[in-house]
């Protein structure tokens, strides 16, 4: 089956100043590497969609979606945290951002695609149920994770986070719920500056990493921490936060990863995938140096358009 590319233009709604990390050249800069290596004809593109509210507030409360409508600006940036930038258009983005998620998960769930890669901003991640932070606004991972469990009535879903910040979202709107495995690798101690215990969360597997650490570590940790747990918890749905910013050349984190332990990954998930032919939907998250964002998530998707027959 094909590989599915989702994205939407309403990416350039959420407006960050010139010195901000997370802005809309992370997204021509994955297009543009994927053409110069001949992978962008091999995807299936399509646009995304608005989110519903209705799928928003299964992750986040109402009172938290009504306030982020209420302190919107009408012109210039406020800043709903330390980090994260709120211009004119970024609700609309985030809301198109989480939209594209929800369809690529319909698609799979439609058998459409065996394989989906969503390419939009803002990311999610560290979007909490009531609170934004870390360029988060809305938690895209969360977000889908619970229409697949609720709408498409799946009870195993496999979470999979290898940003190198640790997705305190996800873990604050998914922990304890049983229909959700979540492994999260990050370097700590670090940003968000939350290490959370398997003991607190029983769904939780979590592999911190120490600064400097790089591929053999890297790899080694994953496979003794997740391999095993997901395939004993045998997935109907695997979903990836796919951030690319443990790469040695990112300015935002102090792991040293290379480009082809994406491409590793991505074997991987595969392996994990493959027995069951379950779907797998990868949403982007971090990654912040442009060249080795490309580069990166060229060598994610690559074995997956390989895979695809």
């Amino acid at each position: 089956m094909s590989v599915a590319y989702f994205t939407s233009e309403e990416h350039f709604s959420h407006f960050t100043d010139e010195e901000h990390p997370e802005h809309a050249m992370r997204i021509l800069a994955i297009e543009q590497e994927l053409k110069a290596r001949h992978l962008w004809d091999q995807l299936i593109h399509i646009k995304g969609e608005e989110a519903t509210i209705p799928d928003i507030l299964r992750a986040h409360s109402k009172g938290y979606v009504d306030q982020l409508h209420l302190i919107q600006p009408e012109h210039g940036h406020i800043y709903v945290d330390e980090d994260t930038q709120m211009s004119p258009g970024s609700l609309r983005a985030a809301l198109w951002s989480a939209g594209s998620c929800t369809s690529a998960l319909d698609a799979l769930m439609r058998n459409d695609y065996q394989h989906a890669f969503v390419a939009t901003r803002p990311p999610g991640h560290h979007a909490e149920h009531k609170k934004a932070m870390g360029f988060c606004f809305l938690n895209n991972v969360a977000i889908s994770a619970l229409r697949a469990a609720d709408q498409h009535h799946l009870q195993r879903i496999a979470i999979l986070d290898f940003d190198a910040h640790q997705g305190n979202g996800t873990i604050d709107i998914l922990g304890n719920d049983h229909r959700f495995m979540i492994c999260s690798s990050f370097q700590h101690p670090f940003y968000p500056y939350s290490h959370y215990q398997e003991g607190r969360y029983n769904n939780l597997i979590n592999t911190p990493l120490e600064a400097g650490t790089g591929s053999a570590t890297f790899r080694a940790e994953i496979e003794s921490a997740w391999l095993p747990a997901v395939r004993s918890f045998a997935p109907e749905l695997i979903i990836v936060s796919a951030g690319f910013d443990a790469h040695r050349d990112d300015p935002m984190a102090e792991l040293c990863l290379l480009d082809n332990d994406y491409h590793w990954l991505a074997d991987q998930i595969i392996s994990l995938a493959t027995p069951r032919s379950t779907p797998v939907l990868s949403i982007l998250e971090g990654g912040y140096h442009l060249g080795a964002l490309g580069r990166c998530v060229a060598e994610y998707l690559q074995p997956f358009v390989k895979h695809k027959a």
